[in-house]
């Protein structure tokens, strides 16, 4: 057994549980080995252009930022109920659920918990290998590896319903009123069609969770993978798992089947290298480009901002 502590920042942990994508061949192979893997569960994923980046919603950055702390659940309701309370006295109420309202505010780039998926891999393929430019100057930025997630979302899928469609914040009574929302894997939410123009185009949805709670015993679902073969039985520490994601993920391996039953979440590595290729065969067999993802006048905008530092 050793002494040792693992290192559990979010490169370290995530690549503990990968597998590495290096062309276009191997990234269909390696999303035919998660399918295979996981059962066929229902999946939704998750692309990053970075695979140093944790899993944290755009708020809860933010607030980690202001506070220079992890937020906390109670933190995290406390600001979404401000937002949400100016939202609807110093703009125009448009109505809708909560939902709704911080779908359209991450939408347009403001800092909610939601966090963005697809119910498409290639899609998430192209935001893991979309080209970057810098904000400035527009210059290509270089590439750097990137990664994607897939999150297990059989029985998590909601709707705008009695629970999920009110005008208040679902989940302020936390686990009380839904359970497993701190513990258990995000909820999926695909907003309705009509919100905007890119949740067609992106097949797009949010993952819906709380700030991980590790109640005794759970703690066992953040290990490094082979930890009890190894007689490792440490585990990473509350503090840790929170700088690394901001919703419940259990990484599980890829290289053997998924028990049934169990919660899943998967990880993969873009290599940097990788990228030029995907990226012209994401438009070339898919047709995923800048004008497809990104088909309202926001995106086209945003792409002529970057238009004369293309290649």
């Amino acid at each position: 057994m050793t002494d040792e502590s693992p290192p559990w920042n979010p490169q370290s942990y995530f690549r503990a549980w990968e597998r590495t994508i290096d062309s276009w061949a191997s990234l269909e192979a390696e999303l035919a080995r998660v399918r295979e893997i996981s059962g066929n569960r229902k999946l939704v994923w998750r692309g990053v252009h970075k695979d140093s980046y944790g899993l944290l919603s755009s708020a809860y950055r933010r607030l980690r930022d202001q506070d220079n702390a992890v937020p906390t659940e109670r933190r995290m309701v406390e600001f979404e109920t401000r937002l949400l309370s100016q939202a609807r006295t110093a703009w125009p109420d448009r109505g809708g659920s909560a939902l709704e309202a911080l779908a359209h505010i991450q939408h347009y780039g403001g800092p909610t918990r939601l966090i963005d998926v697809s119910h498409s891999e290639m899609v998430a393929a192209f935001f893991a290998s979309e080209q970057k430019f810098h904000a400035t100057t527009h210059h290509p930025v270089a590439d750097a590896d990137g990664r994607l997630f897939a999150f297990e979302a059989d029985n998590k899928l909601v709707d705008l319903d009695s629970v999920w469609g009110t005008r208040d914040l679902p989940w302020v009574a936390g686990e009380a009123a839904i359970p497993g929302w701190e513990t258990d894997l995000p909820f999926v939410w695909t907003p309705p069609k009509a919100l905007n123009e890119r949740i067609t185009a992106q097949q797009g949805a949010f993952l819906v969770g709380g700030v991980p709670s590790l109640p005794h015993g759970q703690n066992s679902r953040y290990r490094m993978p082979g930890a009890w073969q190894k007689g490792d039985m440490k585990t990473m520490p509350v503090k840790d798992v929170r700088e690394v994601t901001s919703v419940s993920m259990f990484l599980k391996s890829l290289s053997r089947r998924t028990n049934e039953g169990s919660e899943a979440s998967y990880t993969l590595r873009i290599k940097a290298s990788a990228k030029p290729e995907i990226r012209e065969r994401l438009s070339s067999k898919f047709g995923l480009t800048h004008g497809s993802i990104y088909p309202d006048l926001f995106g086209l905008a945003t792409y002529g901002a970057n238009f004369a530092g293309m290649p």
